[in-house]
């Protein structure tokens, strides 16, 4: 069954909760676009909504899996990032991650927290990277991408596959993204090559892209911690 709620309203989510009684609940849902995010009135989702789901996943001793972002980081590290390395954000969407991410390790919640980067995939809404670049090099129009920002993309439907399978068995902070990391010119200009449009991406440096929020230079995180419990990392 499939079940439309939102997550600022209490009430209709405890009926939710109520009525289903959920073993697990995946928590994906959040106002993802970084430059809106530095508008305080994101909060509203990206927190208090994020808080209630986890204190109604206490009071039904639901599991949760709580979606983060590499953007908790500063991006000045020279490697990806592991999940031992401390988080210093930069933006606002990083500090909202981050609180929710503190929320819930300093809570009693059974709960998995997963950091992920560069999701793309089919999406209605297409505010992916991937499906953003696509719409404009079809529409006839260039592509500027940052060439100094870097990250590990991931297909939605891997990081769907790898999330499950962690819920099952693990909790505590894990980094699930792609085996490859790269430019966000260097994404683009490979989804451009792909259907033949060589040529129609140029570079840009974050200065250049005049960008609200300021993102992290490298994003890109460590995931060999998948290996060691037999999972694959993307390519």
């Amino acid at each position: 069954d499939q079940v439309y709620t939102d997550v600022t309203k209490y009430e209709t989510l405890f009926k939710v909760f109520k009525n289903f009684r959920p073993q697990i609940v995946y928590l994906p849902a959040a106002i993802a676009h970084v430059d809106n995010c530095e508008s305080q009135g994101t909060d509203l989702v990206n927190i208090r909504g994020a808080t209630t789901v986890l204190r109604l996943c206490e009071s039904f001793e639901s599991k949760l899996v709580y979606f983060s972002s590499s953007y908790v980081f500063d991006g000045e590290k020279s490697s990806p990032y592991s999940v031992l390395d401390e988080p210093n954000p930069v933006n606002h969407y990083g500090h909202q991650k981050l609180t929710v991410e503190n929320l819930i390790l300093q809570s009693e919640a059974d709960a998995l927290i997963i950091r992920t980067v560069g999701v793309y995939g089919i999406e209605r809404l297409k505010r992916n990277f991937a499906k953003q670049v696509i719409s404009a090099l079809f529409a006839g129009r260039k592509v500027f991408a940052p060439d100094d920002q870097y990250m590990n993309p991931i297909l939605s439907a891997d990081l769907a596959r790898i999330s499950i399978r962690l819920a099952n068995k693990y909790k505590g902070i894990w980094h699930v993204a792609g085996d490859t990391c790269l430019s966000k010119y260097e994404f683009a200009s490979r989804i451009a090559g792909y259907f033949g449009l060589d040529g129609m991406v140029e570079p840009r440096t974050s200065d250049e892209m005049n960008q609200k929020a300021r993102r992290p230079k490298n994003a890109c995180l460590d995931c060999s911690e998948l290996r060691n419990v037999g999972m694959d990392v993307p390519d």
